[in-house]
């Protein structure tokens, strides 16, 4: 018996084959590159969009509280002008009386809290390139190195300025009557009269000298109250400016 070997022949693989079998894998490589390139897009997009809606929101708040800053400043300034001449000099019992309304201005200090939640996030994590409007991430650095550097700058003056008043009242004033007087506020204080008090209000020193730089701390005091007013319009305008910027380029209602 004769037994004939079949032999299967295989044709070899040419150039093309390769070709189009690399080509095949280069295409799915580079579209899995352009849908993942494609989604960290969106992904950034949306982040976008996010911090300019919560920036929209902080910035608001920032201009609440300079128009309660304004308002307290204003106040501060017209009070001190409308009793400095009891404050120069207290001789009777009812300029003595009005001295302790006047003693407790400096505690109506309005500490501005800034709303930096959303800059802070954007400086943080490295994330301003996110904010691809150019305009609107210039704006937003320059309003927060405004509010950082001079704004809260000039209010540490005050701060420090009122802690000093404070100091030099304490060699002037009684301690528990400035308290009772503290403990009501400023409409109520100006009710109070020599009569209705358990002893007629004295000062605790007077020494000239004393009570004349108690007098000019007073008056710098209140100049830096009348800056502060202007600093928080200052800053309200530019606040006002830039969510009006920023729902500009976003075209946000």
């Amino acid at each position: 018996m004769e037994v004939h070997a079949h032999s299967h022949s295989h044709g070899k693989k040419t150039w093309k084959n390769y070709f189009w079998e690399f080509l095949m894998l280069f295409l799915a490589v580079f579209c899995g590159f352009l849908a993942e390139n494609q989604r960290e897009h969106y992904v950034e997009h949306q982040r976008e969009k996010q911090f300019i809606k919560t920036l929209i929101h902080d910035l608001e708040n920032d201009t609440a509280n300079f128009n309660r800053s304004i308002s307290i400043f204003k106040l501060n300034v017209e009070r001190f002008d409308s009793l400095k001449t009891l404050v120069k000099n207290p001789q009777t019992h009812e300029e003595v009386l009005n001295a302790y309304k006047a003693s407790t201005l400096p505690q109506s200090f309005s500490s501005f809290n800034y709303s930096d939640r959303t800059i802070e996030q954007l400086r943080s994590a490295g994330n301003f390139r996110l904010i691809r409007n150019s305009v609107v991430s210039d704006a937003v650095i320059e309003y927060d190195r405004y509010i950082r550097n001079t704004y809260i700058g000039a209010e540490k003056i005050l701060s420090d300025q009122s802690i000093g008043l404070l100091e030099k009242q304490n060699e002037i004033f009684d301690y528990d009557l400035s308290n009772f007087f503290l403990s009501k506020n400023w409409r109520q204080r100006q009710l109070i009269t020599g009569d209705s008090l358990a002893q007629q209000p004295k000062l605790l020193t007077a020494n000239e000298q004393k009570l004349q730089q108690y007098y000019n701390s007073f008056g710098s005091w209140r100049n830096w109250c009348s800056r502060m007013a202007t600093h928080s319009n200052f800053a309200k305008k530019d606040a006002i400016r830039l969510i009006d910027l920023v729902k500009k380029e976003y075209h946000l209602k």
